[in-house]
């Protein structure tokens, strides 16, 4: 039986190669032109790895069952702007162009809807607050 190769979720035609550590339960890939980090439980599909700006959105609300309320309370995190403006692109790049399910990345029990949801709406919060913040950067 042949293996199925596992290609970059961003970049077309390039195949991710396996990446520490290795491990039973799940396995790490990186990919060799983006640099982006991926993973894959047995079973499952490739998704960002943790650390990946989904992931880091999404843990906050693992443990919330009303997601939308909590970004509500929350506050622009304590990053330099370069690196907000980053992490924003990075969700917008996967909310206009979906190639995973994001709840897939920790589990989320909220519906795959209501994750995008929380990010599109992480991203108008911290767009605004870099604007007031920065000016034009937001």
């Amino acid at each position: 039986m042949m293996e199925r190769r596992i290609m970059c979720l961003r970049c077309n035609g390039v195949e991710l190669v396996p990446s520490g550590p290795f491990v039973p339960k799940i396995e790490f890939f990186k990919c060799p032109a983006c640099h982006r980090q991926y993973a894959r439980k047995p079973g499952g599909s490739v998704t960002f790895r943790w650390l990946h700006p989904i992931s880091l959105v999404l843990y906050e609300i693992l443990f919330d069952s009303n997601p939308l309320q909590r970004l509500e309370k929350s506050g622009v995190p304590s990053k330099p702007p370069e690196e907000l403006l980053w992490m924003v692109e990075e969700i917008e790049l996967e909310l206009t162009h979906p190639t995973q399910q994001v709840r897939d990345i920790l589990d989320n029990p909220q519906t795959e809807e209501q994750c995008r949801q929380y990010l599109r709406e992480y991203v108008t919060g911290v767009r605004g607050r870099l604007r007031e913040k920065h000016g034009d950067q937001g």
